[in-house]
């Protein structure tokens, strides 16, 4: 009978020191980076085929967006810009039709993202990810590869 209470005691134990050795990954906070500026920003439909994705004209929606900060996340190879549509109803709109789609974003005429819709979005909230490539023509004077190399 202790046996097994021991047992047991030592295998709750265990259990709750995998817990927190699982549940205490790296939290960092994103690092931010300000930029100020202003972009246009379109919605399109998409056709896949086993090449490449098109965009299919007319927009879906095009806002003028402004972008306030870039996000790092540590680990991250990408930086994420976050902003949000003027017209929120026409973002829920269309995110809700789309559910399960893919869309293309352009920014400033380049297809930026071409992200799979997961939800419908009510708030007007939109974020994409920047490669190097997309973020040194979008924000040039901003060093890419000194943001991916802080805090990794």
């Amino acid at each position: 009978m202790k046996s097994k209470c021991l047992l047991v005691i030592l295998s709750v134990i265990g259990l709750i020191g995998c817990l927190c050795i699982t549940c205490s990954g790296d939290t960092q906070a994103p690092s931010t980076y300000d930029v100020d500026k202003n972009v246009i920003v379109a919605v399109y439909s998409t056709l896949e085929n086993e090449e490449h994705i098109d965009t299919v004209s007319p927009y879906l929606l095009e806002d003028s967006v402004h972008i306030s900060s870039l996000l790092h996340y540590p680990g991250d190879d990408d930086i994420t810009m976050p902003f949000s549509f003027s017209d929120t109803a026409k973002w829920a709109e269309i995110t809700e039709k789309n559910l399960n789609k893919r869309i293309a974003i352009t920014i400033n005429g380049q297809v930026i993202y071409t992200p799979i819709v997961k939800m419908k979005i009510d708030n007007g909230a939109c974020s994409v990810l920047l490669n190097s490539n997309k973020m040194k023509k979008l924000f040039p004077n901003i060093n890419f590869e000194k943001i991916i190399s802080e805090k990794k």
